[in-house]
């Protein structure tokens, strides 16, 4: 009997330095399951190699000559879209700014370069890396539309108003949670910035990111939205009108009612922070009186947490299909029947604010 023949994943390599690009090389040579079509040294050379050849995924480096990661990878996405990894070196602090503004883009992860062989991070940081480029090579990534930077948020119809049940409407709600990841940064920029001023519950943002990438995440969330976005502390009270992010390499979870803190249980599926944990203390915690909403995500961490807060009366969201960069999280949610209802972010956001208008 034959055995059967695995494709392997093609990656191309985009970084203009040689020594990264060497780094590469070895690291993924030492895998058998994925081999480098091509290497590229700007985003230029990319966006033309796309246009007649389809990787599986793509390493993108930030800073290059010709055409930078953020717009090499926007134009993939709109034109020729496959997942992408932003591999991108921290030393310079303006590096936050543009790993968010990629992520933003379409990239469906990001991750710091892994440091040379001699490194004591070495080891770990490849196998990090391999383990993302093979992950996300999997993920079908739809098409991106383009859009203006701040898009204006468009207000609920007049249909959507009238769904609204009345006893939604005025439910003591005490909560708002969040759980994203691939392609979520965006949905969660989305909801934080159509939310109303004064709006009076705390808002818990669980997002799959590199640790290395939260304060930047945060800061970029920040200036989208004039809720103050704060990193979340243990024994932390839960204050109206303000967001609480997840910190690196922690999850955040509901302690009591009104106090968010830390578990150092292990990771869910490789993920610590997890959207299951908060999802699941929340239940437990506020059961009918939470709001839930699962963005954009490979996987399906939080989808079963979802089901349960649904099941104990809280009011619970998915992202749509055609908004979601991967439809993994939200799709098993909505596979489950954990969702009350199925939307995008900006309407998810302006569902949320006709709750709380009188």
């Amino acid at each position: 009997m034959k055995e059967k023949v695995h494709q392997k994943i093609k990656v191309l390599i985009v970084d203009d330095s040689p020594v990264s690009q060497r780094i590469y090389r070895r690291i993924i040579a030492a895998d058998s399951r994925l081999e480098i079509v091509a290497v590229v040294s700007n985003g230029r050379e990319a966006v033309n190699y796309l246009s007649e050849n389809k990787p599986d995924v793509v390493s993108m480096d930030l800073n290059m000559p010709h055409m930078d990661g953020i717009e090499a990878t926007r134009h993939i996405m709109q034109h020729n879209p496959v997942p992408i990894v932003v591999s991108s070196s921290l030393y310079d602090p303006g590096q936050q700014e543009m790993a968010m503004e990629v992520l933003e883009a379409g990239a469906a992860g990001i991750m710091p370069k892994p440091p040379g062989p001699g490194h004591p991070d070495h080891d770990r940081a490849a196998k990090h890396y391999l383990r993302l480029l093979r992950s996300i090579s999997e993920i079908k990534v739809i098409r991106r539309r383009p859009h203006l930077k701040n898009n204006t948020l468009h207000p609920v119809s007049v249909a959507d108003e009238k769904n609204i049940p009345g006893d939604l409407k005025h439910k003591d709600y005490r909560v708002l949670l969040i759980g994203a990841s691939a392609g979520g940064p965006e949905g969660v920029k989305a909801i934080l910035a159509g939310l109303k001023p004064g709006f009076p519950l705390p808002v818990m943002i669980v997002q799959h990111i590199d640790w290395h990438f939260t304060e930047g995440y945060r800061l970029w969330l920040q200036s989208y939205t004039k809720i103050p976005v704060l990193a979340a502390g243990n024994n932390q009270a839960l204050m109206p009108g303000h967001a609480v992010l997840a910190a690196g390499n922690k999850h955040l979870v509901i302690k009591s009612e009104g106090i968010a803190g830390f578990s150092d249980e292990p990771a869910h599926r490789g993920h610590r922070p997890s959207v299951r944990h908060l999802f699941k203390s929340a239940a437990e915690i506020y059961g009918n009186k939470a709001i839930a909403v699962l963005l954009s995500g490979m996987g399906t961490d939080g989808a079963e947490e979802l089901k349960l807060l649904k099941d104990a009366g809280a009011l619970t969201f998915a992202q749509n299909k055609e908004t979601s960069l991967v439809f993994g999280m939200p799709g098993e949610a909505v596979r489950l029947g954990a969702a009350t209802m199925v939307m995008s972010p900006e309407n998810i956001s302006n569902y949320i604010n006709e709750i709380f208008t009188t």
